[in-house]
């Protein structure tokens, strides 16, 4: 199948090509507005080529990185939720609709506020904007933060009911700590604080002698609509004070939910991962508002990490034991409670002396030109080879038996795990045979020369050549932001035997 997640690849894609070079291809110019292809490719080919190892690759991923410790297991200790809740250190990101907001002038888009004021620092890749954001949330007099973070802090102690009831919800994403690079002494050292009412405040959460750092959370306030208005005018305001432009409305500082792939593709990889973290969570609670076992309505518990049934009917069984009507409830183990991923396999293909590589063009999206990796969810009792032997035969008709997992990548789209593979065919007369009768979801797949792709991922290297004359069908490949690249630029790599992966042992 064409995978959602590539579909999202191609369209972000198709809005940021210039029809300047392409003025031939007709069929073409209409989606393609600001860029011309070469800028395209060179802007795919930028983005990872300072990882040196496969292994710094993997932890760099683009959504993936690892940028707070979750430690999940503190999410149901309502102690450690409302201290980490009202810490003036705590992070907060803002969602609605599962989209986040941003200001697109900002150095960096996503919007990150925090409880106490002076908190933001420049000198790491987690605070920018410590200007503009100096002032605390709880400092804001019109907003009545620390009310609203009292409420659900108890709402949530006590799994009240209301949680969903017009109310923001809040989503504990982790702390960032020196697991995940937090310079604890440095922030030791500097210990405190002074806000603009001249207040002192803590830098990090000291929770048990254990467990430091700082918080950050994600608020969704689809369903608090007033507080969003509140949120984004404050955010407005702050701006307008540093740029000394105090008319210019959100509209002018371009700040707003976005939904566009061209703003959160193109967040650092620490905005991307927590946007993806929140996102992904979101989701997932507003797709389930009702339980699945018996109807009732479900809130979101353990700060965001579980959904509750809120049903309190109950019954005698035979032996007299209490037990709830909720067939969910009383189930021994229940996999609706907790969020849920799904796998989907995506593969680049390539023969045995690494000289083609496979690539498929979906018919959603022929016009745009894009050959990506071939991909597809995982089905019941698979394992990741058969999913993808399964579609690799059913897309293209080529037969592959040699699969070797190299990475994976989260994509918020709605929620699935990419499991990028590499596959490897065995040249003999069929098993590279080409065949698009089966499920007659591409409109084209083919073998590429290795030579031609490269230009693709390094066009700088054919900066010297005319584009039209190497590449005539303006052939595009996937954003350097998504795993289908990394595996198309891998082969290319092992192909040149220029291993800047060197731990890669494919």
């Amino acid at each position: 199948m064409v995978h959602r997640g590539l579909q999202v690849l191609i369209h972000s894609s198709s809005k940021i090509r210039n029809c300047k070079s392409i003025t031939k291809h007709r069929h073409l110019s209409s989606a393609l507005p600001n860029y011309n292809l070469r800028q395209f490719n060179t802007m795919t080919s930028t983005s990872y080529q300072s990882y040196t190892t496969l292994e710094e690759q993997k932890n760099n991923i683009y959504f993936g990185a690892e940028v707070v410790n979750r430690v999940s297991f503190l999410r149901e200790d309502s102690e450690f939720v409302s201290k980490s809740l009202l810490h003036p250190s705590t992070r907060f990101i803002f969602y609605l609709d599962s989209d986040p907001l941003v200001s697109k002038y900002l150095e960096k888009k996503l919007i990150v506020l925090t409880n106490g004021s002076n908190q933001l620092r420049n000198n790491d890749n987690y605070d920018t904007n410590s200007k503009e954001f100096s002032k605390g949330l709880l400092n804001i007099s019109d907003l009545n933060w620390l009310e609203i973070l009292n409420q659900f802090q108890h709402d949530n102690k006590e799994k009240h009911p209301s949680l969903r009831d017009e109310k923001p919800s809040f989503l504990f994403l982790g702390l960032f700590d020196q697991s995940v690079g937090l310079d604890l002494l440095k922030l030791k050292m500097e210990d405190i604080s002074i806000d603009e009412e001249g207040s002192q405040d803590e830098r990090y959460l000291d929770y048990q002698g254990r467990y430091q750092g700082i918080p950050y959370y994600a608020v969704d306030l689809t369903d608090s609509p007033e507080l969003s208005k509140l949120i984004i005018s404050f955010v407005n305001d702050r701006i307008n004070l540093v740029s000394n432009t105090p008319e210019k409305t959100p509209d002018d500082n371009g700040i707003f939910y976005t939904k566009s792939r061209k703003h959160y593709l193109t967040f650092t990889n620490v905005e991307a991962a927590l946007y993806s973290h929140g996102k992904m969570y979101f989701d997932w609670i507003n797709r389930n508002r009702f339980c699945p076992g018996c109807g009732h309505k479900v809130i979101p518990i353990h700060a965001g990490g579980k959904l509750h049934c809120t049903n309190q009917e109950t019954f005698s069984d035979n032996e007299g034991k209490i037990k709830s009507n909720c067939p969910v409830k009383r189930a021994h183990v229940s996999n609706v409670t907790f969020p849920r991923t799904d796998a989907v396999v995506i593969t680049a293909i390539t023969n045995e002396e690494r000289t083609k590589i496979l690539l498929s063009l979906g018919k959603r999206h022929a016009a745009t030109r894009m050959y990506a990796c071939t991909a597809g969810f995982m089905e019941p009792s698979e394992t990741v080879e058969v999913a993808l032997k399964r579609e690799i035969w059913e897309e293209t008709g080529v037969r592959c038996n040699s699969i070797e997992l190299v990475m994976t990548q989260p994509w918020p789209f709605p929620g699935n795990l990419m499991i990028g593979c590499l596959a490897v065919v065995q040249f003999n007369g069929e098993n590279e045979i080409i065949h698009l009768g089966h499920d007659k979801e591409l409109e084209d797949a083919k073998w590429f020369d290795i030579s031609f792709i490269r230009k693709l991922v390094y066009p700088e290297e054919a900066a010297d050549e005319n584009i039209e004359d190497y590449n005539p069908d303006m052939i595009l490949i996937p954003m350097p932001e998504s795993v289908a690249f990394q595996l198309i630029k891998m082969i290319i790599d092992q192909a040149a035997d220029k291993h800047k992966l060197k731990d890669n042992k494919l």
